[in-house]
């Protein structure tokens, strides 16, 4: 039987028999001991464990990133309804509408986790007893943070109509609780993942010395970071998705324009995270690196180095998709034709950078390249000097994607507004130009100096946007509006991207999850623990991309059903906004 029949088979088992369990037991001095690797009935113990984490962190993503920007929404119409009663009214319409995906995927991931534990405890009694005994205090401090998070997001949900008027503020207070507990307890787990992967605070035996140590290891902080970007990507892109099916499915002109601005709405907020993602993910491979060389060759050089050509190019869906639909939205603002025009251009860019990120340094296509040698092209763009170059001039054109956009239907009239032009597109074309510079250099030095220009790079884009959008925020506060946004006159091919972009984001999720975790090889903690089991080592690369491919599919049936309930309690949205939102959409 094949790899991949032997992997489907074993997840249509896991279905059936996911919570049954036959542990062993060895007879030792009289008495009955559980072995340190118990088997699960018919089923391979990490493949069980695989499924049921992987599931719980796309759901614990969901349900930490959605009140994010939920609340945010929120706090902005709050703050409007003095001056705009009817913007406010949308903008708690939008908040109210994400934040009820949250109660059943939030049982979602509560049901997840238990499984997860249950399986972890079952299957590797000795990893996890090993573990309790580091983050003892940890364990007990996590559910405490987890019950004072659900309290909130329940209250937070359930009481929305009544904490309104005056008792907004306490509302608000409470989704700022919600979220503060949703991302300790998103910290607190982080430090058990990167201890495996990064373990300090712990002699060479594994003995507990500090626990500070422990849990601020050296992947800690990076993870953290990684995760909080990637996770309000992740929720930004699925409610997207299900505004894009209310879309598809709208009976009237009111309905379509509320959901329209609700799926551009998503995609905006992923957009703008997406600028920071890649820098997150190599801020915490830089860290991998740093502790231990084996991660670098594993990854860049060994076994996982062909995930990350897969990775290029579903990432280079991702972006092409999400910038895709934003073009498409000029398509709703009447004489939008001036920005359009550059859209030719930004594809060829993205397309053309995205052909460098998934270049790899060789790929064994001649014996010369297979005993050192490296062809003249793939060897000069499979540095990672041109691929920095490649996605940082990728973010800058979907950046000037966005302020096109908000140029459209609008005439600048502040005084210096021609001076002020010429100074900010002066900028970005010298920030393009000082990464372009800075990466050409590093490709000439030293490994030393090309890891200090790749973080120059950076600082020269978060520094170019900030300066320019703060610009653009000065040009256009006192603009004329010459064409309002026809709200709901998105074609529907818009909505499929959505759909389409939902599903990828998922995927890469949980195909990173695998490279994040496989970079380990045979460690349960990396140096101190090693897996004996029978189960230990990686699965072929298309046996894993079958069963991520499967965990996507189980995780999007869940989310339908969960979907699909949380619209059995839906209410009318408030007059206010669907007076609007018909408005615009006229």
């Amino acid at each position: 039987m094949s790899s991949a029949a032997k992997s489907i088979n074993r997840l249509i088992v896991l279905l059936a028999l996911m919570t049954t369990f036959a542990p062993e037991v060895a007879l030792a001095q009289g008495g009955a001991v559980l072995r340190d690797y118990q088997t699960t009935a018919f089923i391979d113990s990490r493949l069980a464990v695989w499924v049921a984490a992987q599931l719980h962190l796309m759901f614990a993503a969901f349900v930490l990133a959605v009140p994010m920007f939920a609340w945010f929404i929120e706090y902005v119409g709050w703050r409007a309804q003095r001056k705009d009663a009817r913007l406010a009214a949308r903008n708690d319409w939008l908040a109210h509408e994400m934040a009820r995906l949250l109660p059943a995927t939030y049982s979602l991931t509560a049901i997840t986790g238990a499984l997860l534990g249950f399986l972890l405890f079952s299957a590797y009694p000795k990893f996890m007893n090993y573990l309790t005994g580091v983050f003892g205090p940890t364990f007990v401090i996590y559910p405490l943070f987890f019950l004072a998070e659900t309290l909130c997001l329940y209250f937070w949900y359930y009481a929305w109509d009544r904490m309104q008027g005056d008792k907004k503020w306490a509302h608000l207070l409470l989704g700022l609780f919600l979220n503060i507990f949703g991302t300790i307890v998103m910290f607190i787990a982080d430090a058990w993942a990167t201890f495996m992967m990064t373990p300090t605070g712990v002699d060479e035996q594994g003995a507990l010395i500090s626990l500070y140590d422990a849990v601020w290891n050296p992947g800690w902080m990076p993870l953290n970071i990684h995760r909080l970007v990637a996770n309000i990507t992740f929720g930004a892109l699925l409610c997207a998705a299900y505004a894009a099916y209310r879309f598809l499915g709208a009976e009237t002109k009111e309905q379509r324009a509320l959901y329209d601005w609700m799926g551009y709405t998503g995609n905006m907020i992923a957009l703008f995270t997406m600028l920071f993602l890649p820098f997150a993910g190599y801020y915490f491979g830089f860290e991998l690196f740093a502790f231990s060389a084996t991660y670098g060759v594993t990854l860049m050089g060994g076994v996982l180095s062909w995930l990350f050509i897969i990775q290029a190019i579903v990432i280079a869906v991702l972006f092409i998709g999400a910038a895709y639909y934003a073009w498409l939205g000029l398509l709703r603002i009447p004489g939008s034709e001036m920005q359009r025009r550059w859209l030719p251009a930004f594809n060829v860019v993205l397309i053309s950078g995205f052909m460098v990120w998934a270049t790899p340094h060789t790929m064994a296509a001649s014996i010369e390249e297979s005993t050192g040698g490296f062809h003249p092209i793939l060897g000069a763009l499979g540095l990672m000097a041109p691929k920095m170059i490649a996605v940082t001039l990728i973010l800058v054109v979907l950046y000037v994607s966005y302020l096109l956009y908000r140029r459209a239907g609008r005439v600048i009239t502040v005084a210096w507004g021609r001076t002020g032009n010429i100074v900010e597109w002066s900028l970005i074309g010298l920030t393009a130009f000082a990464i372009v510079a800075l990466g050409v250099y590093g490709y000439f030095a030293p490994a030393q100096v090309r890891i200090t220009t790749s973080i120059w790079q950076i600082i020269v884009l978060i520094t170019g946007i900030v300066v320019t959008f703060t610009l653009d925020y000065l040009l256009l506060r006192d603009s004329r509006t010459v064409a309002e946004v026809q709200w709901g006159s998105m074609p529907r091919r818009g909505q499929y991207v959505l759909i389409i972009l939902a599903f990828v984001i998922v995927w890469l999720m949980g195909l990173m999850g695998y490279a994040r975790s496989g970079v380990r090889l045979n460690w349960h903690v990396f140096g101190i623990m090693e897996d004996m089991s029978a189960s230990a080592g990686l699965p072929s690369l298309g046996e894993a991309a079958i069963i991520i491919t499967s965990i996507t599919l189980i995780f999007f049936t869940l989310l339908a059903v969960a979907f699909a309930i949380s619209t059995l309690t839906e209410s009318k949205p408030p007059a206010e906004a669907a007076a609007t939102a018909a408005e615009a959409g006229a």
